[in-house]
């Protein structure tokens, strides 16, 4: 786990303190013995697709397991985990910067024409924050699978801005190992840039 810290200087607003807390972590992190490693990182490059499709990567993660990566999208970055590699076995679609780049959520499953997949489950599963994401820069973010309950979280920030039990939520436990998937929404012209920082095939 690696962390980095700041300093506030008077004036400072929430976005230059986000791109110093963001310089920061890859300034102490990136590269290190033990944390984030460029020589081992892996990229994709995804264009928009309708409907959205996840695209499977990396190696199958065995429970529990810490993700860091990075992705650069105006905005919906969407990461699945799925007992398969297969859409139809999603038991979290995690979307980064959705609904205009306003909110961040976890929802059940990954069908689009379902309800059930469109529903927005509450509490900490839902975070509200603008501009998490970013078009021309890319920003770092970790997920945690533990015990059946997935986090997600900026890179530098122990803290998760988002929590919810995908083993209550399906009343079961969740099998491993854990496939995950990316996806760029179906807005025309949208993409996503993804650098993982584990894993890698």
């Amino acid at each position: 786990m690696c962390s980095a810290m700041i300093k506030a200087a008077p004036g400072d607003d929430l976005t230059a303190l986000r791109d110093k807390a963001f310089a920061a972590f890859r300034t102490e992190c990136r590269g290190k013995q033990g944390n984030l490693d460029d020589t081992k990182s892996c990229s994709f490059f995804l264009e928009s697709s309708n409907p959205a499709a996840a695209t499977f990567i990396l190696q199958p993660l065995r429970a529990p397991f810490r993700l860091d990566f990075e992705v650069k999208t105006l905005r919906s970055a969407n990461i699945v985990l799925a007992e398969d590699e297969t859409e139809v076995s999603v038991f979290a679609w995690i979307t980064i910067g959705g609904w205009s780049a306003q909110m961040s959520v976890i929802r059940a499953c990954f069908v689009h024409d379902s309800p059930e997949c469109q529903q927005l489950l509450g509490g900490r599963s839902q975070h509200i924050e603008g501009d998490i994401v970013n078009g021309t820069e890319s920003r770092p973010f970790w997920i945690e699978f533990k015990h059946g309950v997935v986090t997600v979280g900026k890179g530098g920030q122990e803290e998760a801005f988002l929590e919810w039990d995908a083993a209550a939520y399906h009343r079961r436990n969740i099998s491993t190992p854990v496939y995950l998937g990316i996806s760029a929404w179906s807005y025309v012209g949208l993409s996503a840039d993804w650098v993982f920082y584990q894993f890698c095939a």
